[in-house]
């Protein structure tokens, strides 16, 4: 073989070797959650319910409609140990004039099933958690009852139903819905109070949508024998959608409907007050931008797993044919093959 050729055999080995390293190695770890994870999602929608501002003294109607919602969520990575990745969920929303309120999160989450798992030891900040938390997995299954969802009101994970598909901001989709409904595990977290005055709670009879009957017929006797601070139990029902990149299983737009619910015992008879309706969706802006981002992503994706390997191997081909070529050219030259020279060597030598 010329020198040539053998540079050429070379180079093609180094171009198939490095086709198969990029597909088989690189590209599964590309396709995991990012080191450098940082999204954040921009909601709208209305709360209907009890203003909490007249329950707290604070005045105003004791009813509020429709009254406008703005929130944001950033997901961004804290740390990352192997295919396990922290990651903060950073909640922020504002219901009308009001002070944002903001909720933070910390899952341990597993880099390859955006599935969230047991705190590592030694961690006091991180929530033990079951399921996924804020995306999919990059090439999700379109089924239901694959997945399921952690709910952080009530600490609870509920399955993924699957409701189809749709093209949103630019990409193909699987639309996906869990409701989780328990008690409130932190109402605090959300403003509500433990109890109520007496007063106040003398209120509840008439904002339930059912009342027992004896209770509205003896509701005064029932109302002066209540203890001056009502206690109340709360409960949340949530209805979470996520539309979920076909490829990527990146979230493009997601939103939630919560039910809140305070129950408040008169004397044996239980009375349930819906106290608040919170429902959000994503904002058209934000479902552009992310599709676009997601795009991006897609395109990456794709030239670094499917074009860079597929043209190394071609090129590696190439040069290893072209190798061959030059050496049986080569050895036509001199009169022979490339092996009937390497054996005549060997002969003279000895």
């Amino acid at each position: 073989m010329t020198r040539s050729s053998i540079i050429l055999a070379v180079v093609g080995v180094l171009l198939i070797v490095a086709a198969a390293v990029v597909r088989f190695v690189v590209v599964p770890s590309v396709t995991k959650l990012p080191e450098d994870l940082d999204v954040t999602l921009r909601f709208e929608g209305t709360y209907n319910g009890i203003n909490p501002a007249a329950l707290s003294g604070g005045g105003g109607d004791l009813l509020a409609s429709d009254v406008p919602i703005q929130a944001t969520r950033q997901v961004e990575a804290e740390d990352v140990d192997g295919d396990t990745e922290l990651v903060r969920r950073t909640d922020v929303r504002t219901v009308g004039d009001g002070e944002p309120a903001v909720t933070e999160v910390v899952f341990n989450v597993d880099r390859e099933t955006a599935e969230a798992g047991p705190a590592p030891d030694g961690a006091e900040d991180v929530t033990d958690a079951e399921g996924l938390v804020f995306t999919f997995p990059v090439d999700p299954e379109p089924e239901s009852g694959v997945y399921t969802y952690w709910d952080q009101y009530t600490l609870q994970h509920e399955d993924v139903t699957y409701l189809g598909e749709d093209t949103l901001g630019g990409r193909d989709v699987y639309l996906y819905e869990s409701v989780a409904d328990g008690e409130l595990a932190d109402p605090d977290a959300l403003g509500l109070p433990a109890s109520l005055p007496k007063s106040l709670a003398a209120l509840a009879p008439g904002l339930a949508e059912s009342v027992d009957p004896e209770l509205t017929a003896n509701l005064d006797a029932i109302v002066a024998a209540l203890p001056e601070e009502v206690p109340i139990a709360w409960t949340s029902q949530t209805t979470t959608r996520v539309a979920a990149d076909q490829e990527l299983g990146a979230t493009i737009a997601g939103g939630s409907t919560q039910v809140i619910t305070g129950t408040l015992d008169f004397g044996g008879y239980p009375v349930v007050v819906t106290f608040a309706t919170i429902e959000v969706d994503s904002t058209e802006d934000s479902i552009e931008e992310r599709g676009g981002d997601v795009g991006d992503d897609s395109s990456l994706l794709n030239l670094i797993g499917t074009i860079l390997p597929i043209v190394a191997l071609v090129l590696g081909l190439l040069l290893l044919i072209a190798a061959i070529l030059l050496a049986v050219r080569a050895a036509r030259r001199t009169g022979g093959s490339p092996r009937d020279r390497s054996g005549a060597g060997s002969t003279a030598a000895a």
